[in-house]
This record gives structure tokens, C-alpha cells and sequence, in this order.
């Protein structure tokens, strides 16, 4: 809990999603069923970095999705770095970006198709090295008659990486941000999509 306080310094409440995961039994496929706790220890054993990964928050209270059938298969293709903390004494060491490597190749080699994290818009140079494309707010393409799903995240920024090859960022036009294609079957963006300032069309 000491380390996590340092992943968000100014949130009023740095340790509920730490509770909720760590609350949770340990259980496959990530260390708490769908959520991943990770920690970074040094030569001696002594507890220098730790990350929380899971189903992100926003998703089970979206309008769009709240009460549908895709929440579930949504959380086990989308997850969601909520917080990366280094001890201030080894910070530059490479210890972060270790642990988020970690935690994408873990949601990668169960089948997870991409990784999001929210961060502040100074660090999106640090996350841009890390294969991540950042933007103010976040589009999802889901199949069958499901609308366009849109999210933003006030004054901070959403980070994008794909895990798997199917799914892409697609470059919609007049779309604000990429959209995600393929995050589920039937869900994938079409070449000549386009987007009307609410809607696909294609």
C-alpha cells in the first residue's frame, strides 16, 4: 500500500482499487481471476515497484454497455493498467516499464486483445515508447447493433495498446480518436467507415 499511494499522489482515495483486487481470492487466470497484481522486489528482496491491472471501472457503468451480455466477454479482451508505482528511490531503472511489459504479456497469452491505461498528458512521450497511442478520449467499435461506444476522461488522457493482431486502431474519419476495431468478433471497422459526430457509417 505504501508503494501504490505513489502511482497517484493527488487521488482522494489512492488504495480502493488495490482493496477490491487484493480482496478478491488469488485465481487463474490473472493472480485475482480477471484483475493482475504485480510487484518488482530488488536483489534483497525488498518491495520496489507494483502494478494493478484489471476490467477498467468505466466499463460496467457505460450507458452504452451497463446491463448488456458483451460485459463479460468485454472484460476478458479489454483490460486496463490502474496504477504503476516505483519506490522514488529506484525510479529510472526501468522498473515500470518492466512491470507493464509483465502485465501485457500476461493478458496477452490468455487471450486478451488490448491494453488501456488514463494518464496525465505529461507522460504520453513515456507511454509513446512503450507502444501506446494517447488520446483525450476513447472509441470502441461492438458488433451487431450496438452503438458506437465513447469515452473521455476529462482533463487526462486514455493510452492504447493492441495485444493481439486482430485487434486494430483504426484512423475513422472525423472520428476525434481511433477507433478500436475487432475487440470482439463481428466488431471490426470497415475501410470506408466514417463517422457522422455520433454513429459509424459505412
Amino acid at each position: 500500500m505504501a508503494l501504490i499511494q505513489h502511482a497517484d499522489p493527488d487521488a482522494p482515495s489512492p488504495f480502493h482499487s488495490a482493496r477490491l483486487i487484493l480482496g478478491l481470492p488469488p485465481q487463474p487466470p490473472m493472480s485475482h481471476h480477471l484483475d493482475l497484481c504485480l510487484v518488482a522486489e530488488d536483489h534483497r528482496g525488498k518491495l520496489v515497484g507494483a502494478l494493478l491491472a484489471g476490467p477498467p471501472p468505466w466499463l460496467i457503468e457505460h450507458p452504452g454497455v451497463r446491463g448488456s451480455r458483451l460485459i463479460p466477454k468485454l472484460a476478458r479482451r479489454l483490460t486496463m493498467i490502474q496504477g504503476v508505482a516505483v519506490d522514488p528511490q529506484y525510479r529510472r531503472r526501468g522498473i515500470g516499464r518492466a512491470l507493464i511489459h509483465h502485465a501485457e504479456q500476461r493478458y496477452q497469452e490468455h487471450g486478451w486483445g488490448l491494453s488501456t491505461l488514463i494518464h496525465d498528458p505529461s507522460l504520453k512521450s513515456f507511454y509513446r515508447k512503450l507502444g501506446y497511442v494517447s488520446h483525450p478520449a476513447l472509441l470502441m467499435q461492438l458488433p451487431g447493433t450496438y452503438p458506437l461506444v465513447g469515452q473521455d476522461f476529462l482533463n487526462r488522457l486514455t493510452a492504447l495498446k493492441p495485444l493481439s493482431g486482430d485487434v486494430t486502431l483504426a484512423d475513422v474519419p472525423f472520428a476525434p480518436a481511433p477507433v478500436i476495431s475487432g475487440i470482439l468478433p463481428g466488431s471490426s471497422v470497415p475501410d470506408h467507415a466514417w463517422f457522422d459526430g455520433a454513429a459509424l457509417r459505412y
